[in-house]
């Protein structure tokens, strides 16, 4: 069986092709057409809604007898779905990111991560997305506090491709998740790729001067955006997708920490407790000495009216900015290693 609104290519066996014959649909809508896919052949699957389903949705059109909305209740919906975990279904939980992370907060503390439930919190308007809807529906602080809960793996993939990964992959994954997208980026990726794991970051782009540590559809275009430039400026960049934050690959932190003089971390969410603060962790406990710049949103709430790439801007979460700040602080080389060989010693 094939996707509502595929032209005989299936999701799951193909989905590379599938997203080339969907070119409009953004993360969060893939994201449905692969849960609906998946609801054909796991029947202990159900999604619970807040409120966001509109008409046409292809998980409620598919399987009607799986889908509940909920209304605009977050704190109810999780509870819900820690229940009907107990019983044996998995629970995909679908809502905006400052709702379902931190308006159910406690839900999530206690009756996911605590009670380790086979929950899925799935959220859109991950970061600044929600744009012009103001702070109330911004979720910049989001990946502090569930990356800080034990047993909670937390997860943000790059582009269409990845989500549809993810969310499989989440599907045989026994536990508490949660899934962070966007709003309403259409990203894909041309770039070749290793294979998709939870919990192992991916090397995109090999590199020796700076190491760009990227997750979610902003950070990684924007760092293989600014590799791409720094390149042209004869500097080389090496970028990891870290579309695991939680469990944390570390060793893919310290590797490339060791290949490059320069480490920087772009994400859509605040330089505190997110990806950069995981980074830090990691460089500190291990003594390397590698400075860490962190690119992300800043320690604010901005409460300016505007696009979403216009607030992005705003924290210097774009290429020719970041480059510029980059190109500033990369440490140079040392001066022997420039001097002309007669003038040595």
């Amino acid at each position: 069986m094939t996707s509502p609104t595929s032209n005989g290519t299936d999701l799951l066996s193909a989905p590379a092709d599938w997203l080339r014959e969907q070119p409009g649909l953004s993360n969060r809508q893939v994201f449905r057409h692969t849960l609906a896919r998946l609801a054909d052949a796991e029947e202990r699957l159900v999604l619970l809604e807040a409120d966001l389903a509109g008409g046409g949705d292809p998980f409620a059109a598919r399987h009607p007898a799986r889908f509940i909305n909920l209304g605009i209740c977050e704190a109810a919906m999780l509870d819900i779905a820690c229940g009907m975990a107990a019983t044996g279904h998995v629970v995909f939980a679908h809502t905006f990111a400052p709702f379902g992370a931190l308006r159910a907060c406690e839900q999530v503390r206690l009756g996911m991560a605590y009670a380790q439930a086979n929950v899925k919190l799935v959220c859109d308007y991950g970061g600044l997305s929600g744009a012009f809807f103001g702070p109330t529906h911004h979720a910049i602080e989001d990946l502090a506090l569930l990356r800080a809960m034990p047993g909670m793996m937390v997860v943000s993939p790059a582009d269409g491709l990845e989500t549809i990964q993810a969310t499989r992959a989440l599907l045989e994954h026994d536990g508490p998740v949660y899934l962070r997208l966007g709003r309403n980026r259409v990203t894909r990726m041309e770039d070749a790729r290793p294979a998709f794991a939870l919990g192992r970051a991916m090397c995109l782009r090999e590199g020796s001067d700076v190491g760009l540590v990227a997750h979610g559809e902003v950070g990684v275009s924007i760092a293989l955006d600014v590799a791409a430039r720094l390149e042209a400026q004869g500097v080389s960049s090496r970028v990891v997708n870290v579309h695991t934050l939680k469990p944390f690959d570390e060793e893919a932190i310290l590797d490339t920490a060791e290949r490059t003089r320069l480490l920087v971390t772009v994400e859509e969410h605040s330089i505190l407790g997110g990806l950069g603060g995981a980074v830090c962790e990691s460089v500190a406990t291990h003594g390397l000495g590698r400075r860490v710049l962190r690119a992300g949103i800043q320690d604010r709430y901005d409460s300016t009216a505007g696009s979403h790439e216009a607030l992005l801007e705003r924290h210097g979460l774009e290429a020719t900015a970041l480059v510029e700040k980059i190109l500033g602080a990369l440490p140079r080389p040392r001066l022997a290693a420039l001097a002309p060989a007669a003038r040595r010693g």
